[in-house]
């Protein structure tokens, strides 16, 4: 497998004029759209490339966020009874010339361990996403994503579940 490389979007170094995910919302952020929430800090946006490459493969987006307890579909005790705090994996997009070769995983995985590393300096409960599809949601079940309450595509990942070992990379589903 090549040397892929995860790091923090750069407009002025990587290439992004070719990404194609298939599905024109998140076709549609690179180009358009990133640099604006990287500047009005919405978002931090990662880029996967290949080793010596600047031409982007893979991306992901966090943002701050927070959900109502009464969302959470597993019972903690003590919870708040205000807002409790999230990282929001807002997108994850593979190009389409790259998929089914294990980036989306590895995105993920870059993710989850972002996250406990942020925990260390923020109160943070959970990752959450809002699967863009079944096929996503399935996805992020797989890494042990459980449903929310508020809507049939939001998930959710408790940090404890992450710091209890991040499960293995899954295989693509055959």
């Amino acid at each position: 497998m090549d040397e892929w490389i995860i790091e923090p979007f750069d407009r002025t170094i990587h290439d992004r004029a070719d990404f194609s995910c298939g599905n024109a919302a998140l076709d549609n952020f690179l180009p358009s759209l990133v640099r604006q929430y990287e500047k009005r800090r919405l978002g931090r946006t990662y880029v996967a490339v290949r080793s010596g490459s600047k031409l982007i493969v893979g991306y992901f987006t966090l943002a701050a966020g927070s959900i109502p307890p009464e969302a959470f579909s597993t019972p903690v005790k003590k919870f708040p009874l205000h807002p409790v705090p999230v990282v929001l994996l807002a997108r994850l997009a593979v190009d389409r010339r790259e998929q089914g070769r294990g980036i989306g995983s590895r995105l993920l995985a870059h993710v989850l361990r972002l996250c406990l590393e942020l925990g260390t300096s923020i109160g943070i409960h959970a990752v959450t996403v809002d699967a863009i599809d079944d096929s996503a949601k399935s996805f992020y079940e797989r890494f042990g994503f459980l449903p929310l309450l508020d809507g049939l595509f939001h998930l959710y990942l408790p940090v404890a579940s992450i710091e209890d070992g991040l499960p293995p990379t899954p295989k693509p589903p055959s």
